[in-house]
């Protein structure tokens, strides 16, 4: 007897989708989160500029300027910045 696709997946499939591995590099990309007066910034290179005002930030496809009012850094890791102030514009350019 042949079976018909109904276009739905049964249990085992269905679980086996949720559990599987992202695609490869999925984590590494850049990630930019935004909330009031809170920006996080993850999986960058190195820091370019910070100075008053400006935070350049060098990515792997380019650079990520962040414009802004009373900017400063609260917290500093490896990958990951968290800026608080006014958040006035955000530029980003290829290099």
């Amino acid at each position: 007897m042949k079976q018909q696709k109904t276009g739905r997946l049964s249990l085992r499939g269905w679980f086996g989708r949720m559990l599987r591995q992202p695609p490869r590099g999925f984590y590494g990309q850049p990630s930019v989160y935004l909330s009031g007066g809170v920006m996080e910034i993850e999986n960058f290179r190195r820091v370019r500029t910070y100075e008053e005002g400006r935070l350049c930030l060098e990515f792997a496809g380019g650079l990520f300027t962040v414009y802004g009012d009373g900017l400063r850094i609260e917290t500093l890791a490896a990958h990951r910045i968290t800026l608080r102030g006014r958040f006035l514009r955000t530029e980003f350019s290829s290099s």
